[in-house]
């Protein structure tokens, strides 16, 4: 089993990290074989208090952790920085709300005996993907229309993401290095917001873990948003967190 480099994404929220990373050790990185882990912990939602728990959080979890503390908060940016550091020929990428449904190991690399396949992505709870319908890749149909119906291509396109997943460390240092650093790093993905990175994806695959076609992986984020009562509104093709009304 190769070792990886472990990418986490986070803000000023240490009731959320205390947990992903006591969900997700237990269940899934204690399984793995990692040589380095890093985190960009985002100047958002809370304040220097907080800062400073997420950092004791991830130090006593993981000490040589590499942490990233940037002056201005960016999703974009978190992601471009963290994928850019990576060295390992894997690279699991994770967000600070995030617990694990079930144990997932290295099983999760059998999906890269394919050499297409550039990232494995968790089926998470909020997921609408059917397994079971619509199998294990990720990916979309472009429709035409005619004569007012809607009609299939025949030609599916990757649908990549940046909830939690495992990719090739090359793909994500490539994708970092095309990212726009004014845009939504997934929206970028698609319908022509990076022409040149939708361009480098399009003859790659992308696979969905679920070995008993159920979700192994569910978000905490959302009830954490609602009670705080914060929103995430796309704009321009870029996310921008609001307070709801």
């Amino acid at each position: 089993m190769p070792k990886i480099d472990v990418c986490i994404v986070a803000a000023r929220r240490p009731d959320l990290l205390a947990a992903t990373l006591e969900s997700l050790s237990k269940r899934m990185l204690d399984h793995f074989e990692i040589e380095n882990v890093y985190m960009n912990l985002d100047p958002i939602f809370g304040d220097e208090e907080a800062h400073a728990a997420c950092l004791a959080l991830v130090r006593n979890r993981f000490p040589a952790a590499i942490v990233f503390e940037p002056e201005t908060p960016s999703f974009v940016g978190a992601v471009r920085r963290l994928w850019s550091a990576t060295t390992a020929e894997f690279v699991l990428h994770l967000e600070d709300d995030w617990v694990a449904l079930t144990d997932i190991g290295p099983d999760v690399f059998t999906a890269f005996e394919d050499s297409a396949v550039a990232q494995v992505s968790f089926h998470t709870a909020e997921q609408k993907w059917d397994i079971a319908k619509k199998g294990h890749f990720h990916k979309r149909n472009e429709y035409v229309r005619l004569f007012g119906i809607k009609i299939p291509k025949f030609t599916a396109f990757p649908i990549f993401t940046t909830s939690p997943s495992l990719l090739r460390g090359e793909f994500v240092r490539d994708v970092a290095r095309l990212m726009d650093p004014a845009k939504d790093p997934e929206k970028q993905f698609y319908y022509g917001v990076n022409p040149a990175l939708e361009e480098y994806v399009r003859n790659k695959k992308s696979y969905i873990f679920s070995p008993e076609k159920r979700p192994v992986i569910k978000d905490i984020g959302r009830d954490w948003q609602k009670e705080k009562k914060i929103k995430k509104v796309i704009r321009g093709a870029n996310s921008v967190w609001e307070q709801a009304e």
